[in-house]
């Protein structure tokens, strides 16, 4: 990969519909150069795919978080398979720390929320913290 790839994949998260001529304009390649380059990080893995960013707090789902779990050892393959399968949680990562596992969730309100948090404290210790405002979430990949 090199800066030019790096700009292609930032065009793309900030718009994913942008079309292969605005790119090209911007990084200096022609329509079908670009979608050569394009098709070869999908190829690569580095594009796994094209996705849609929704405004949750506009949809049925006007609180969202995260919640910081250790799950028990024994546990965490039934914990990882709950995630997954649980449509409030939206997000799942796997971290170090006191805690191993930072979900980000987004539900309807504070009776899902309980129902939620009470599933996942059969897991292990949690902590909840519940989404104010989002300042900023950057989609841009650093340069090399």
């Amino acid at each position: 990969m090199d800066r030019t790839d790096y700009k292609i994949l930032n065009l793309l998260q900030k718009d994913s519909r942008i079309t292969l001529r605005s790119i090209g304009e911007q990084v200096g390649l022609t329509p079908p150069a670009v979608s050569e380059r394009i098709h070869k990080l999908e190829q690569d893995g580095v594009i796994r795919g094209f996705r849609v960013d929704v405004d949750r707090t506009l949809l049925d789902c006007s609180i969202t978080g995260f919640i910081l779990v250790a799950p028990e050892p024994e546990k965490y393959a039934a914990f990882c398979a709950f995630c997954q399968d649980a449509p409030a949680i939206i997000a799942h990562y796997h971290v170090i720390g006191v805690y191993n596992a930072l979900l980000r969730f987004a539900v309807q309100d504070t009776k899902e929320l309980d129902g939620l948090l009470s599933v996942v404290k059969t897991y292990g210790d949690s902590r909840t913290s519940v989404e104010l405002k989002t300042y900023f979430d950057k989609k841009e990949i650093p340069l090399p």
